[in-house]
């Protein structure tokens, strides 16, 4: 891929805050942003976005039957249209949507099944059900914004956003559309935490730490990026935030950890093309399936930057892999490059060029 796709819009629901400025004010600090999480969440210690507040943007009637999926992932649009100085409406059908998660529609399929497991039919809520799909956040967004072009959502565990931003990409290379919505959105709920302990994912002492080999700790929010053709983009005037210079997946022939480690390095020297980044947003997060991966890419070169570790800071986003995304774009850089190692399946890196504030 050339420097054909621009990144014009950037849209964040995040643990420490909504907003860039919240973000790359938590980047910086380096604080993390865990804490006891409710009773509604699941209990135990996580990245809760406490403090979103969609009053003014989602409008009452339609707020009150989103999941919390569907909630931030239309916080995070509604920043990237506004970031971006573009009204959506009158494009729509040149407009695509690729959504990334791995946590979409099962808040709303846990609330329908457990009235339905003891009760039977009447107890299950017919509101719930539409949302017990994992597409159904990006049928809200296409309602809310008027969106009309091609649209498709990744289920994955750490790369989905990243699948999404590779077929936004094609979408608009191949003329289907000139502007693109790009989503990572997860939402915590109890029975991922009851899940979580019982895979012993949660077995841990203290917050996440690179190569602890400790588990993982939840997190939620969402990420939106509008990514358009460059010469769209220029003929609307519009402020272009970075270029997207290549994004690229290599799949793991098998799942082990030097196989995956291997996929990793391949997709960051396919996406750099020789060129050393300046800046470097890795996906460790304390997890022994993912961590190997990014140790053995620092040790090949020792000469790149330390990479600055998002999940760290905002939690573990399950398929969402967008806070990846979001942190290399938070800091200008004239090369950034983002690696997104995964439990299983292909391995992710995209490369940024021209990054600014």
């Amino acid at each position: 891929m050339s420097g054909d796709l621009v990144l014009t819009g950037l849209g964040l629901v995040l643990p420490c805050g909504d907003g860039i400025d919240a973000a790359r004010a938590s980047l910086r600090s380096g604080a993390p942003c865990f804490a006891e999480l409710p009773e509604a969440l699941g209990r135990g210690r996580g990245a809760a976005c406490a403090g979103f507040n969609p009053a003014g943007i989602i409008p009452p009637m339609q707020l009150r039957r989103l999941d919390r999926c569907s909630r931030f992932a239309w916080g995070a649009a509604h920043q990237a249209f506004a970031d971006a100085g573009l009204d959506p409406r009158p494009l729509g059908e040149r407009i695509a949507v690729a959504v990334g998660t791995l946590t979409g529609g099962s808040e709303a399929t846990e609330g329908f099944l457990r009235p339905y497991l003891p009760r039977g039919p009447e107890g299950a809520s017919p509101l719930l059900f539409p949302n017990s799909v994992a597409n159904a956040a990006s049928g809200h967004l296409a309602q809310a914004f008027g969106l009309k072009g091609p649209s498709a959502t990744f289920l994955a565990w750490e790369c989905a956003t990243f699948a999404a931003l590779e077929q936004a990409a094609r979408w608009l290379r191949t003329g289907m559309a000139e502007a693109a919505l790009v989503l990572g959105t997860d939402g915590l709920f109890p029975l991922l935490l009851e899940i979580a302990r019982g895979a012993r994912l949660l077995d841990r002492h203290g917050d996440p730490t690179a190569g602890s080999g400790r588990g993982f700790l939840p997190g939620e929010g969402a990420q939106a990026f509008l990514l358009e053709t460059r010469g769209h983009a220029e003929a609307r005037g519009a402020r272009i935030r970075a270029t997207l210079a290549a994004v690229t997946s290599v799949p793991a022939l098998e799942n082990a950890s030097p196989a995956r480690a291997g996929a990793l390095a391949e997709a960051a020297a396919a996406v750099l093309a020789g060129d050393p980044p300046d800046r470097w947003i890795g996906g460790s997060s304390g997890s022994p399936r993912l961590d190997p991966s990014e140790t053995a890419l620092r040790q090949a070169h020792p000469g790149w930057p330390e990479p600055i570790q998002p999940k760290l800071l905002w939690g573990e986003f399950a398929g969402a892999g967008g806070p990846l995304l979001a942190a290399a774009l938070l800091e200008p850089a004239a090369r950034a490059l983002v690696t997104c190692p995964g439990s299983f399946g292909p391995q992710y890196a995209a490369r940024f060029e021209g990054v600014r504030l």
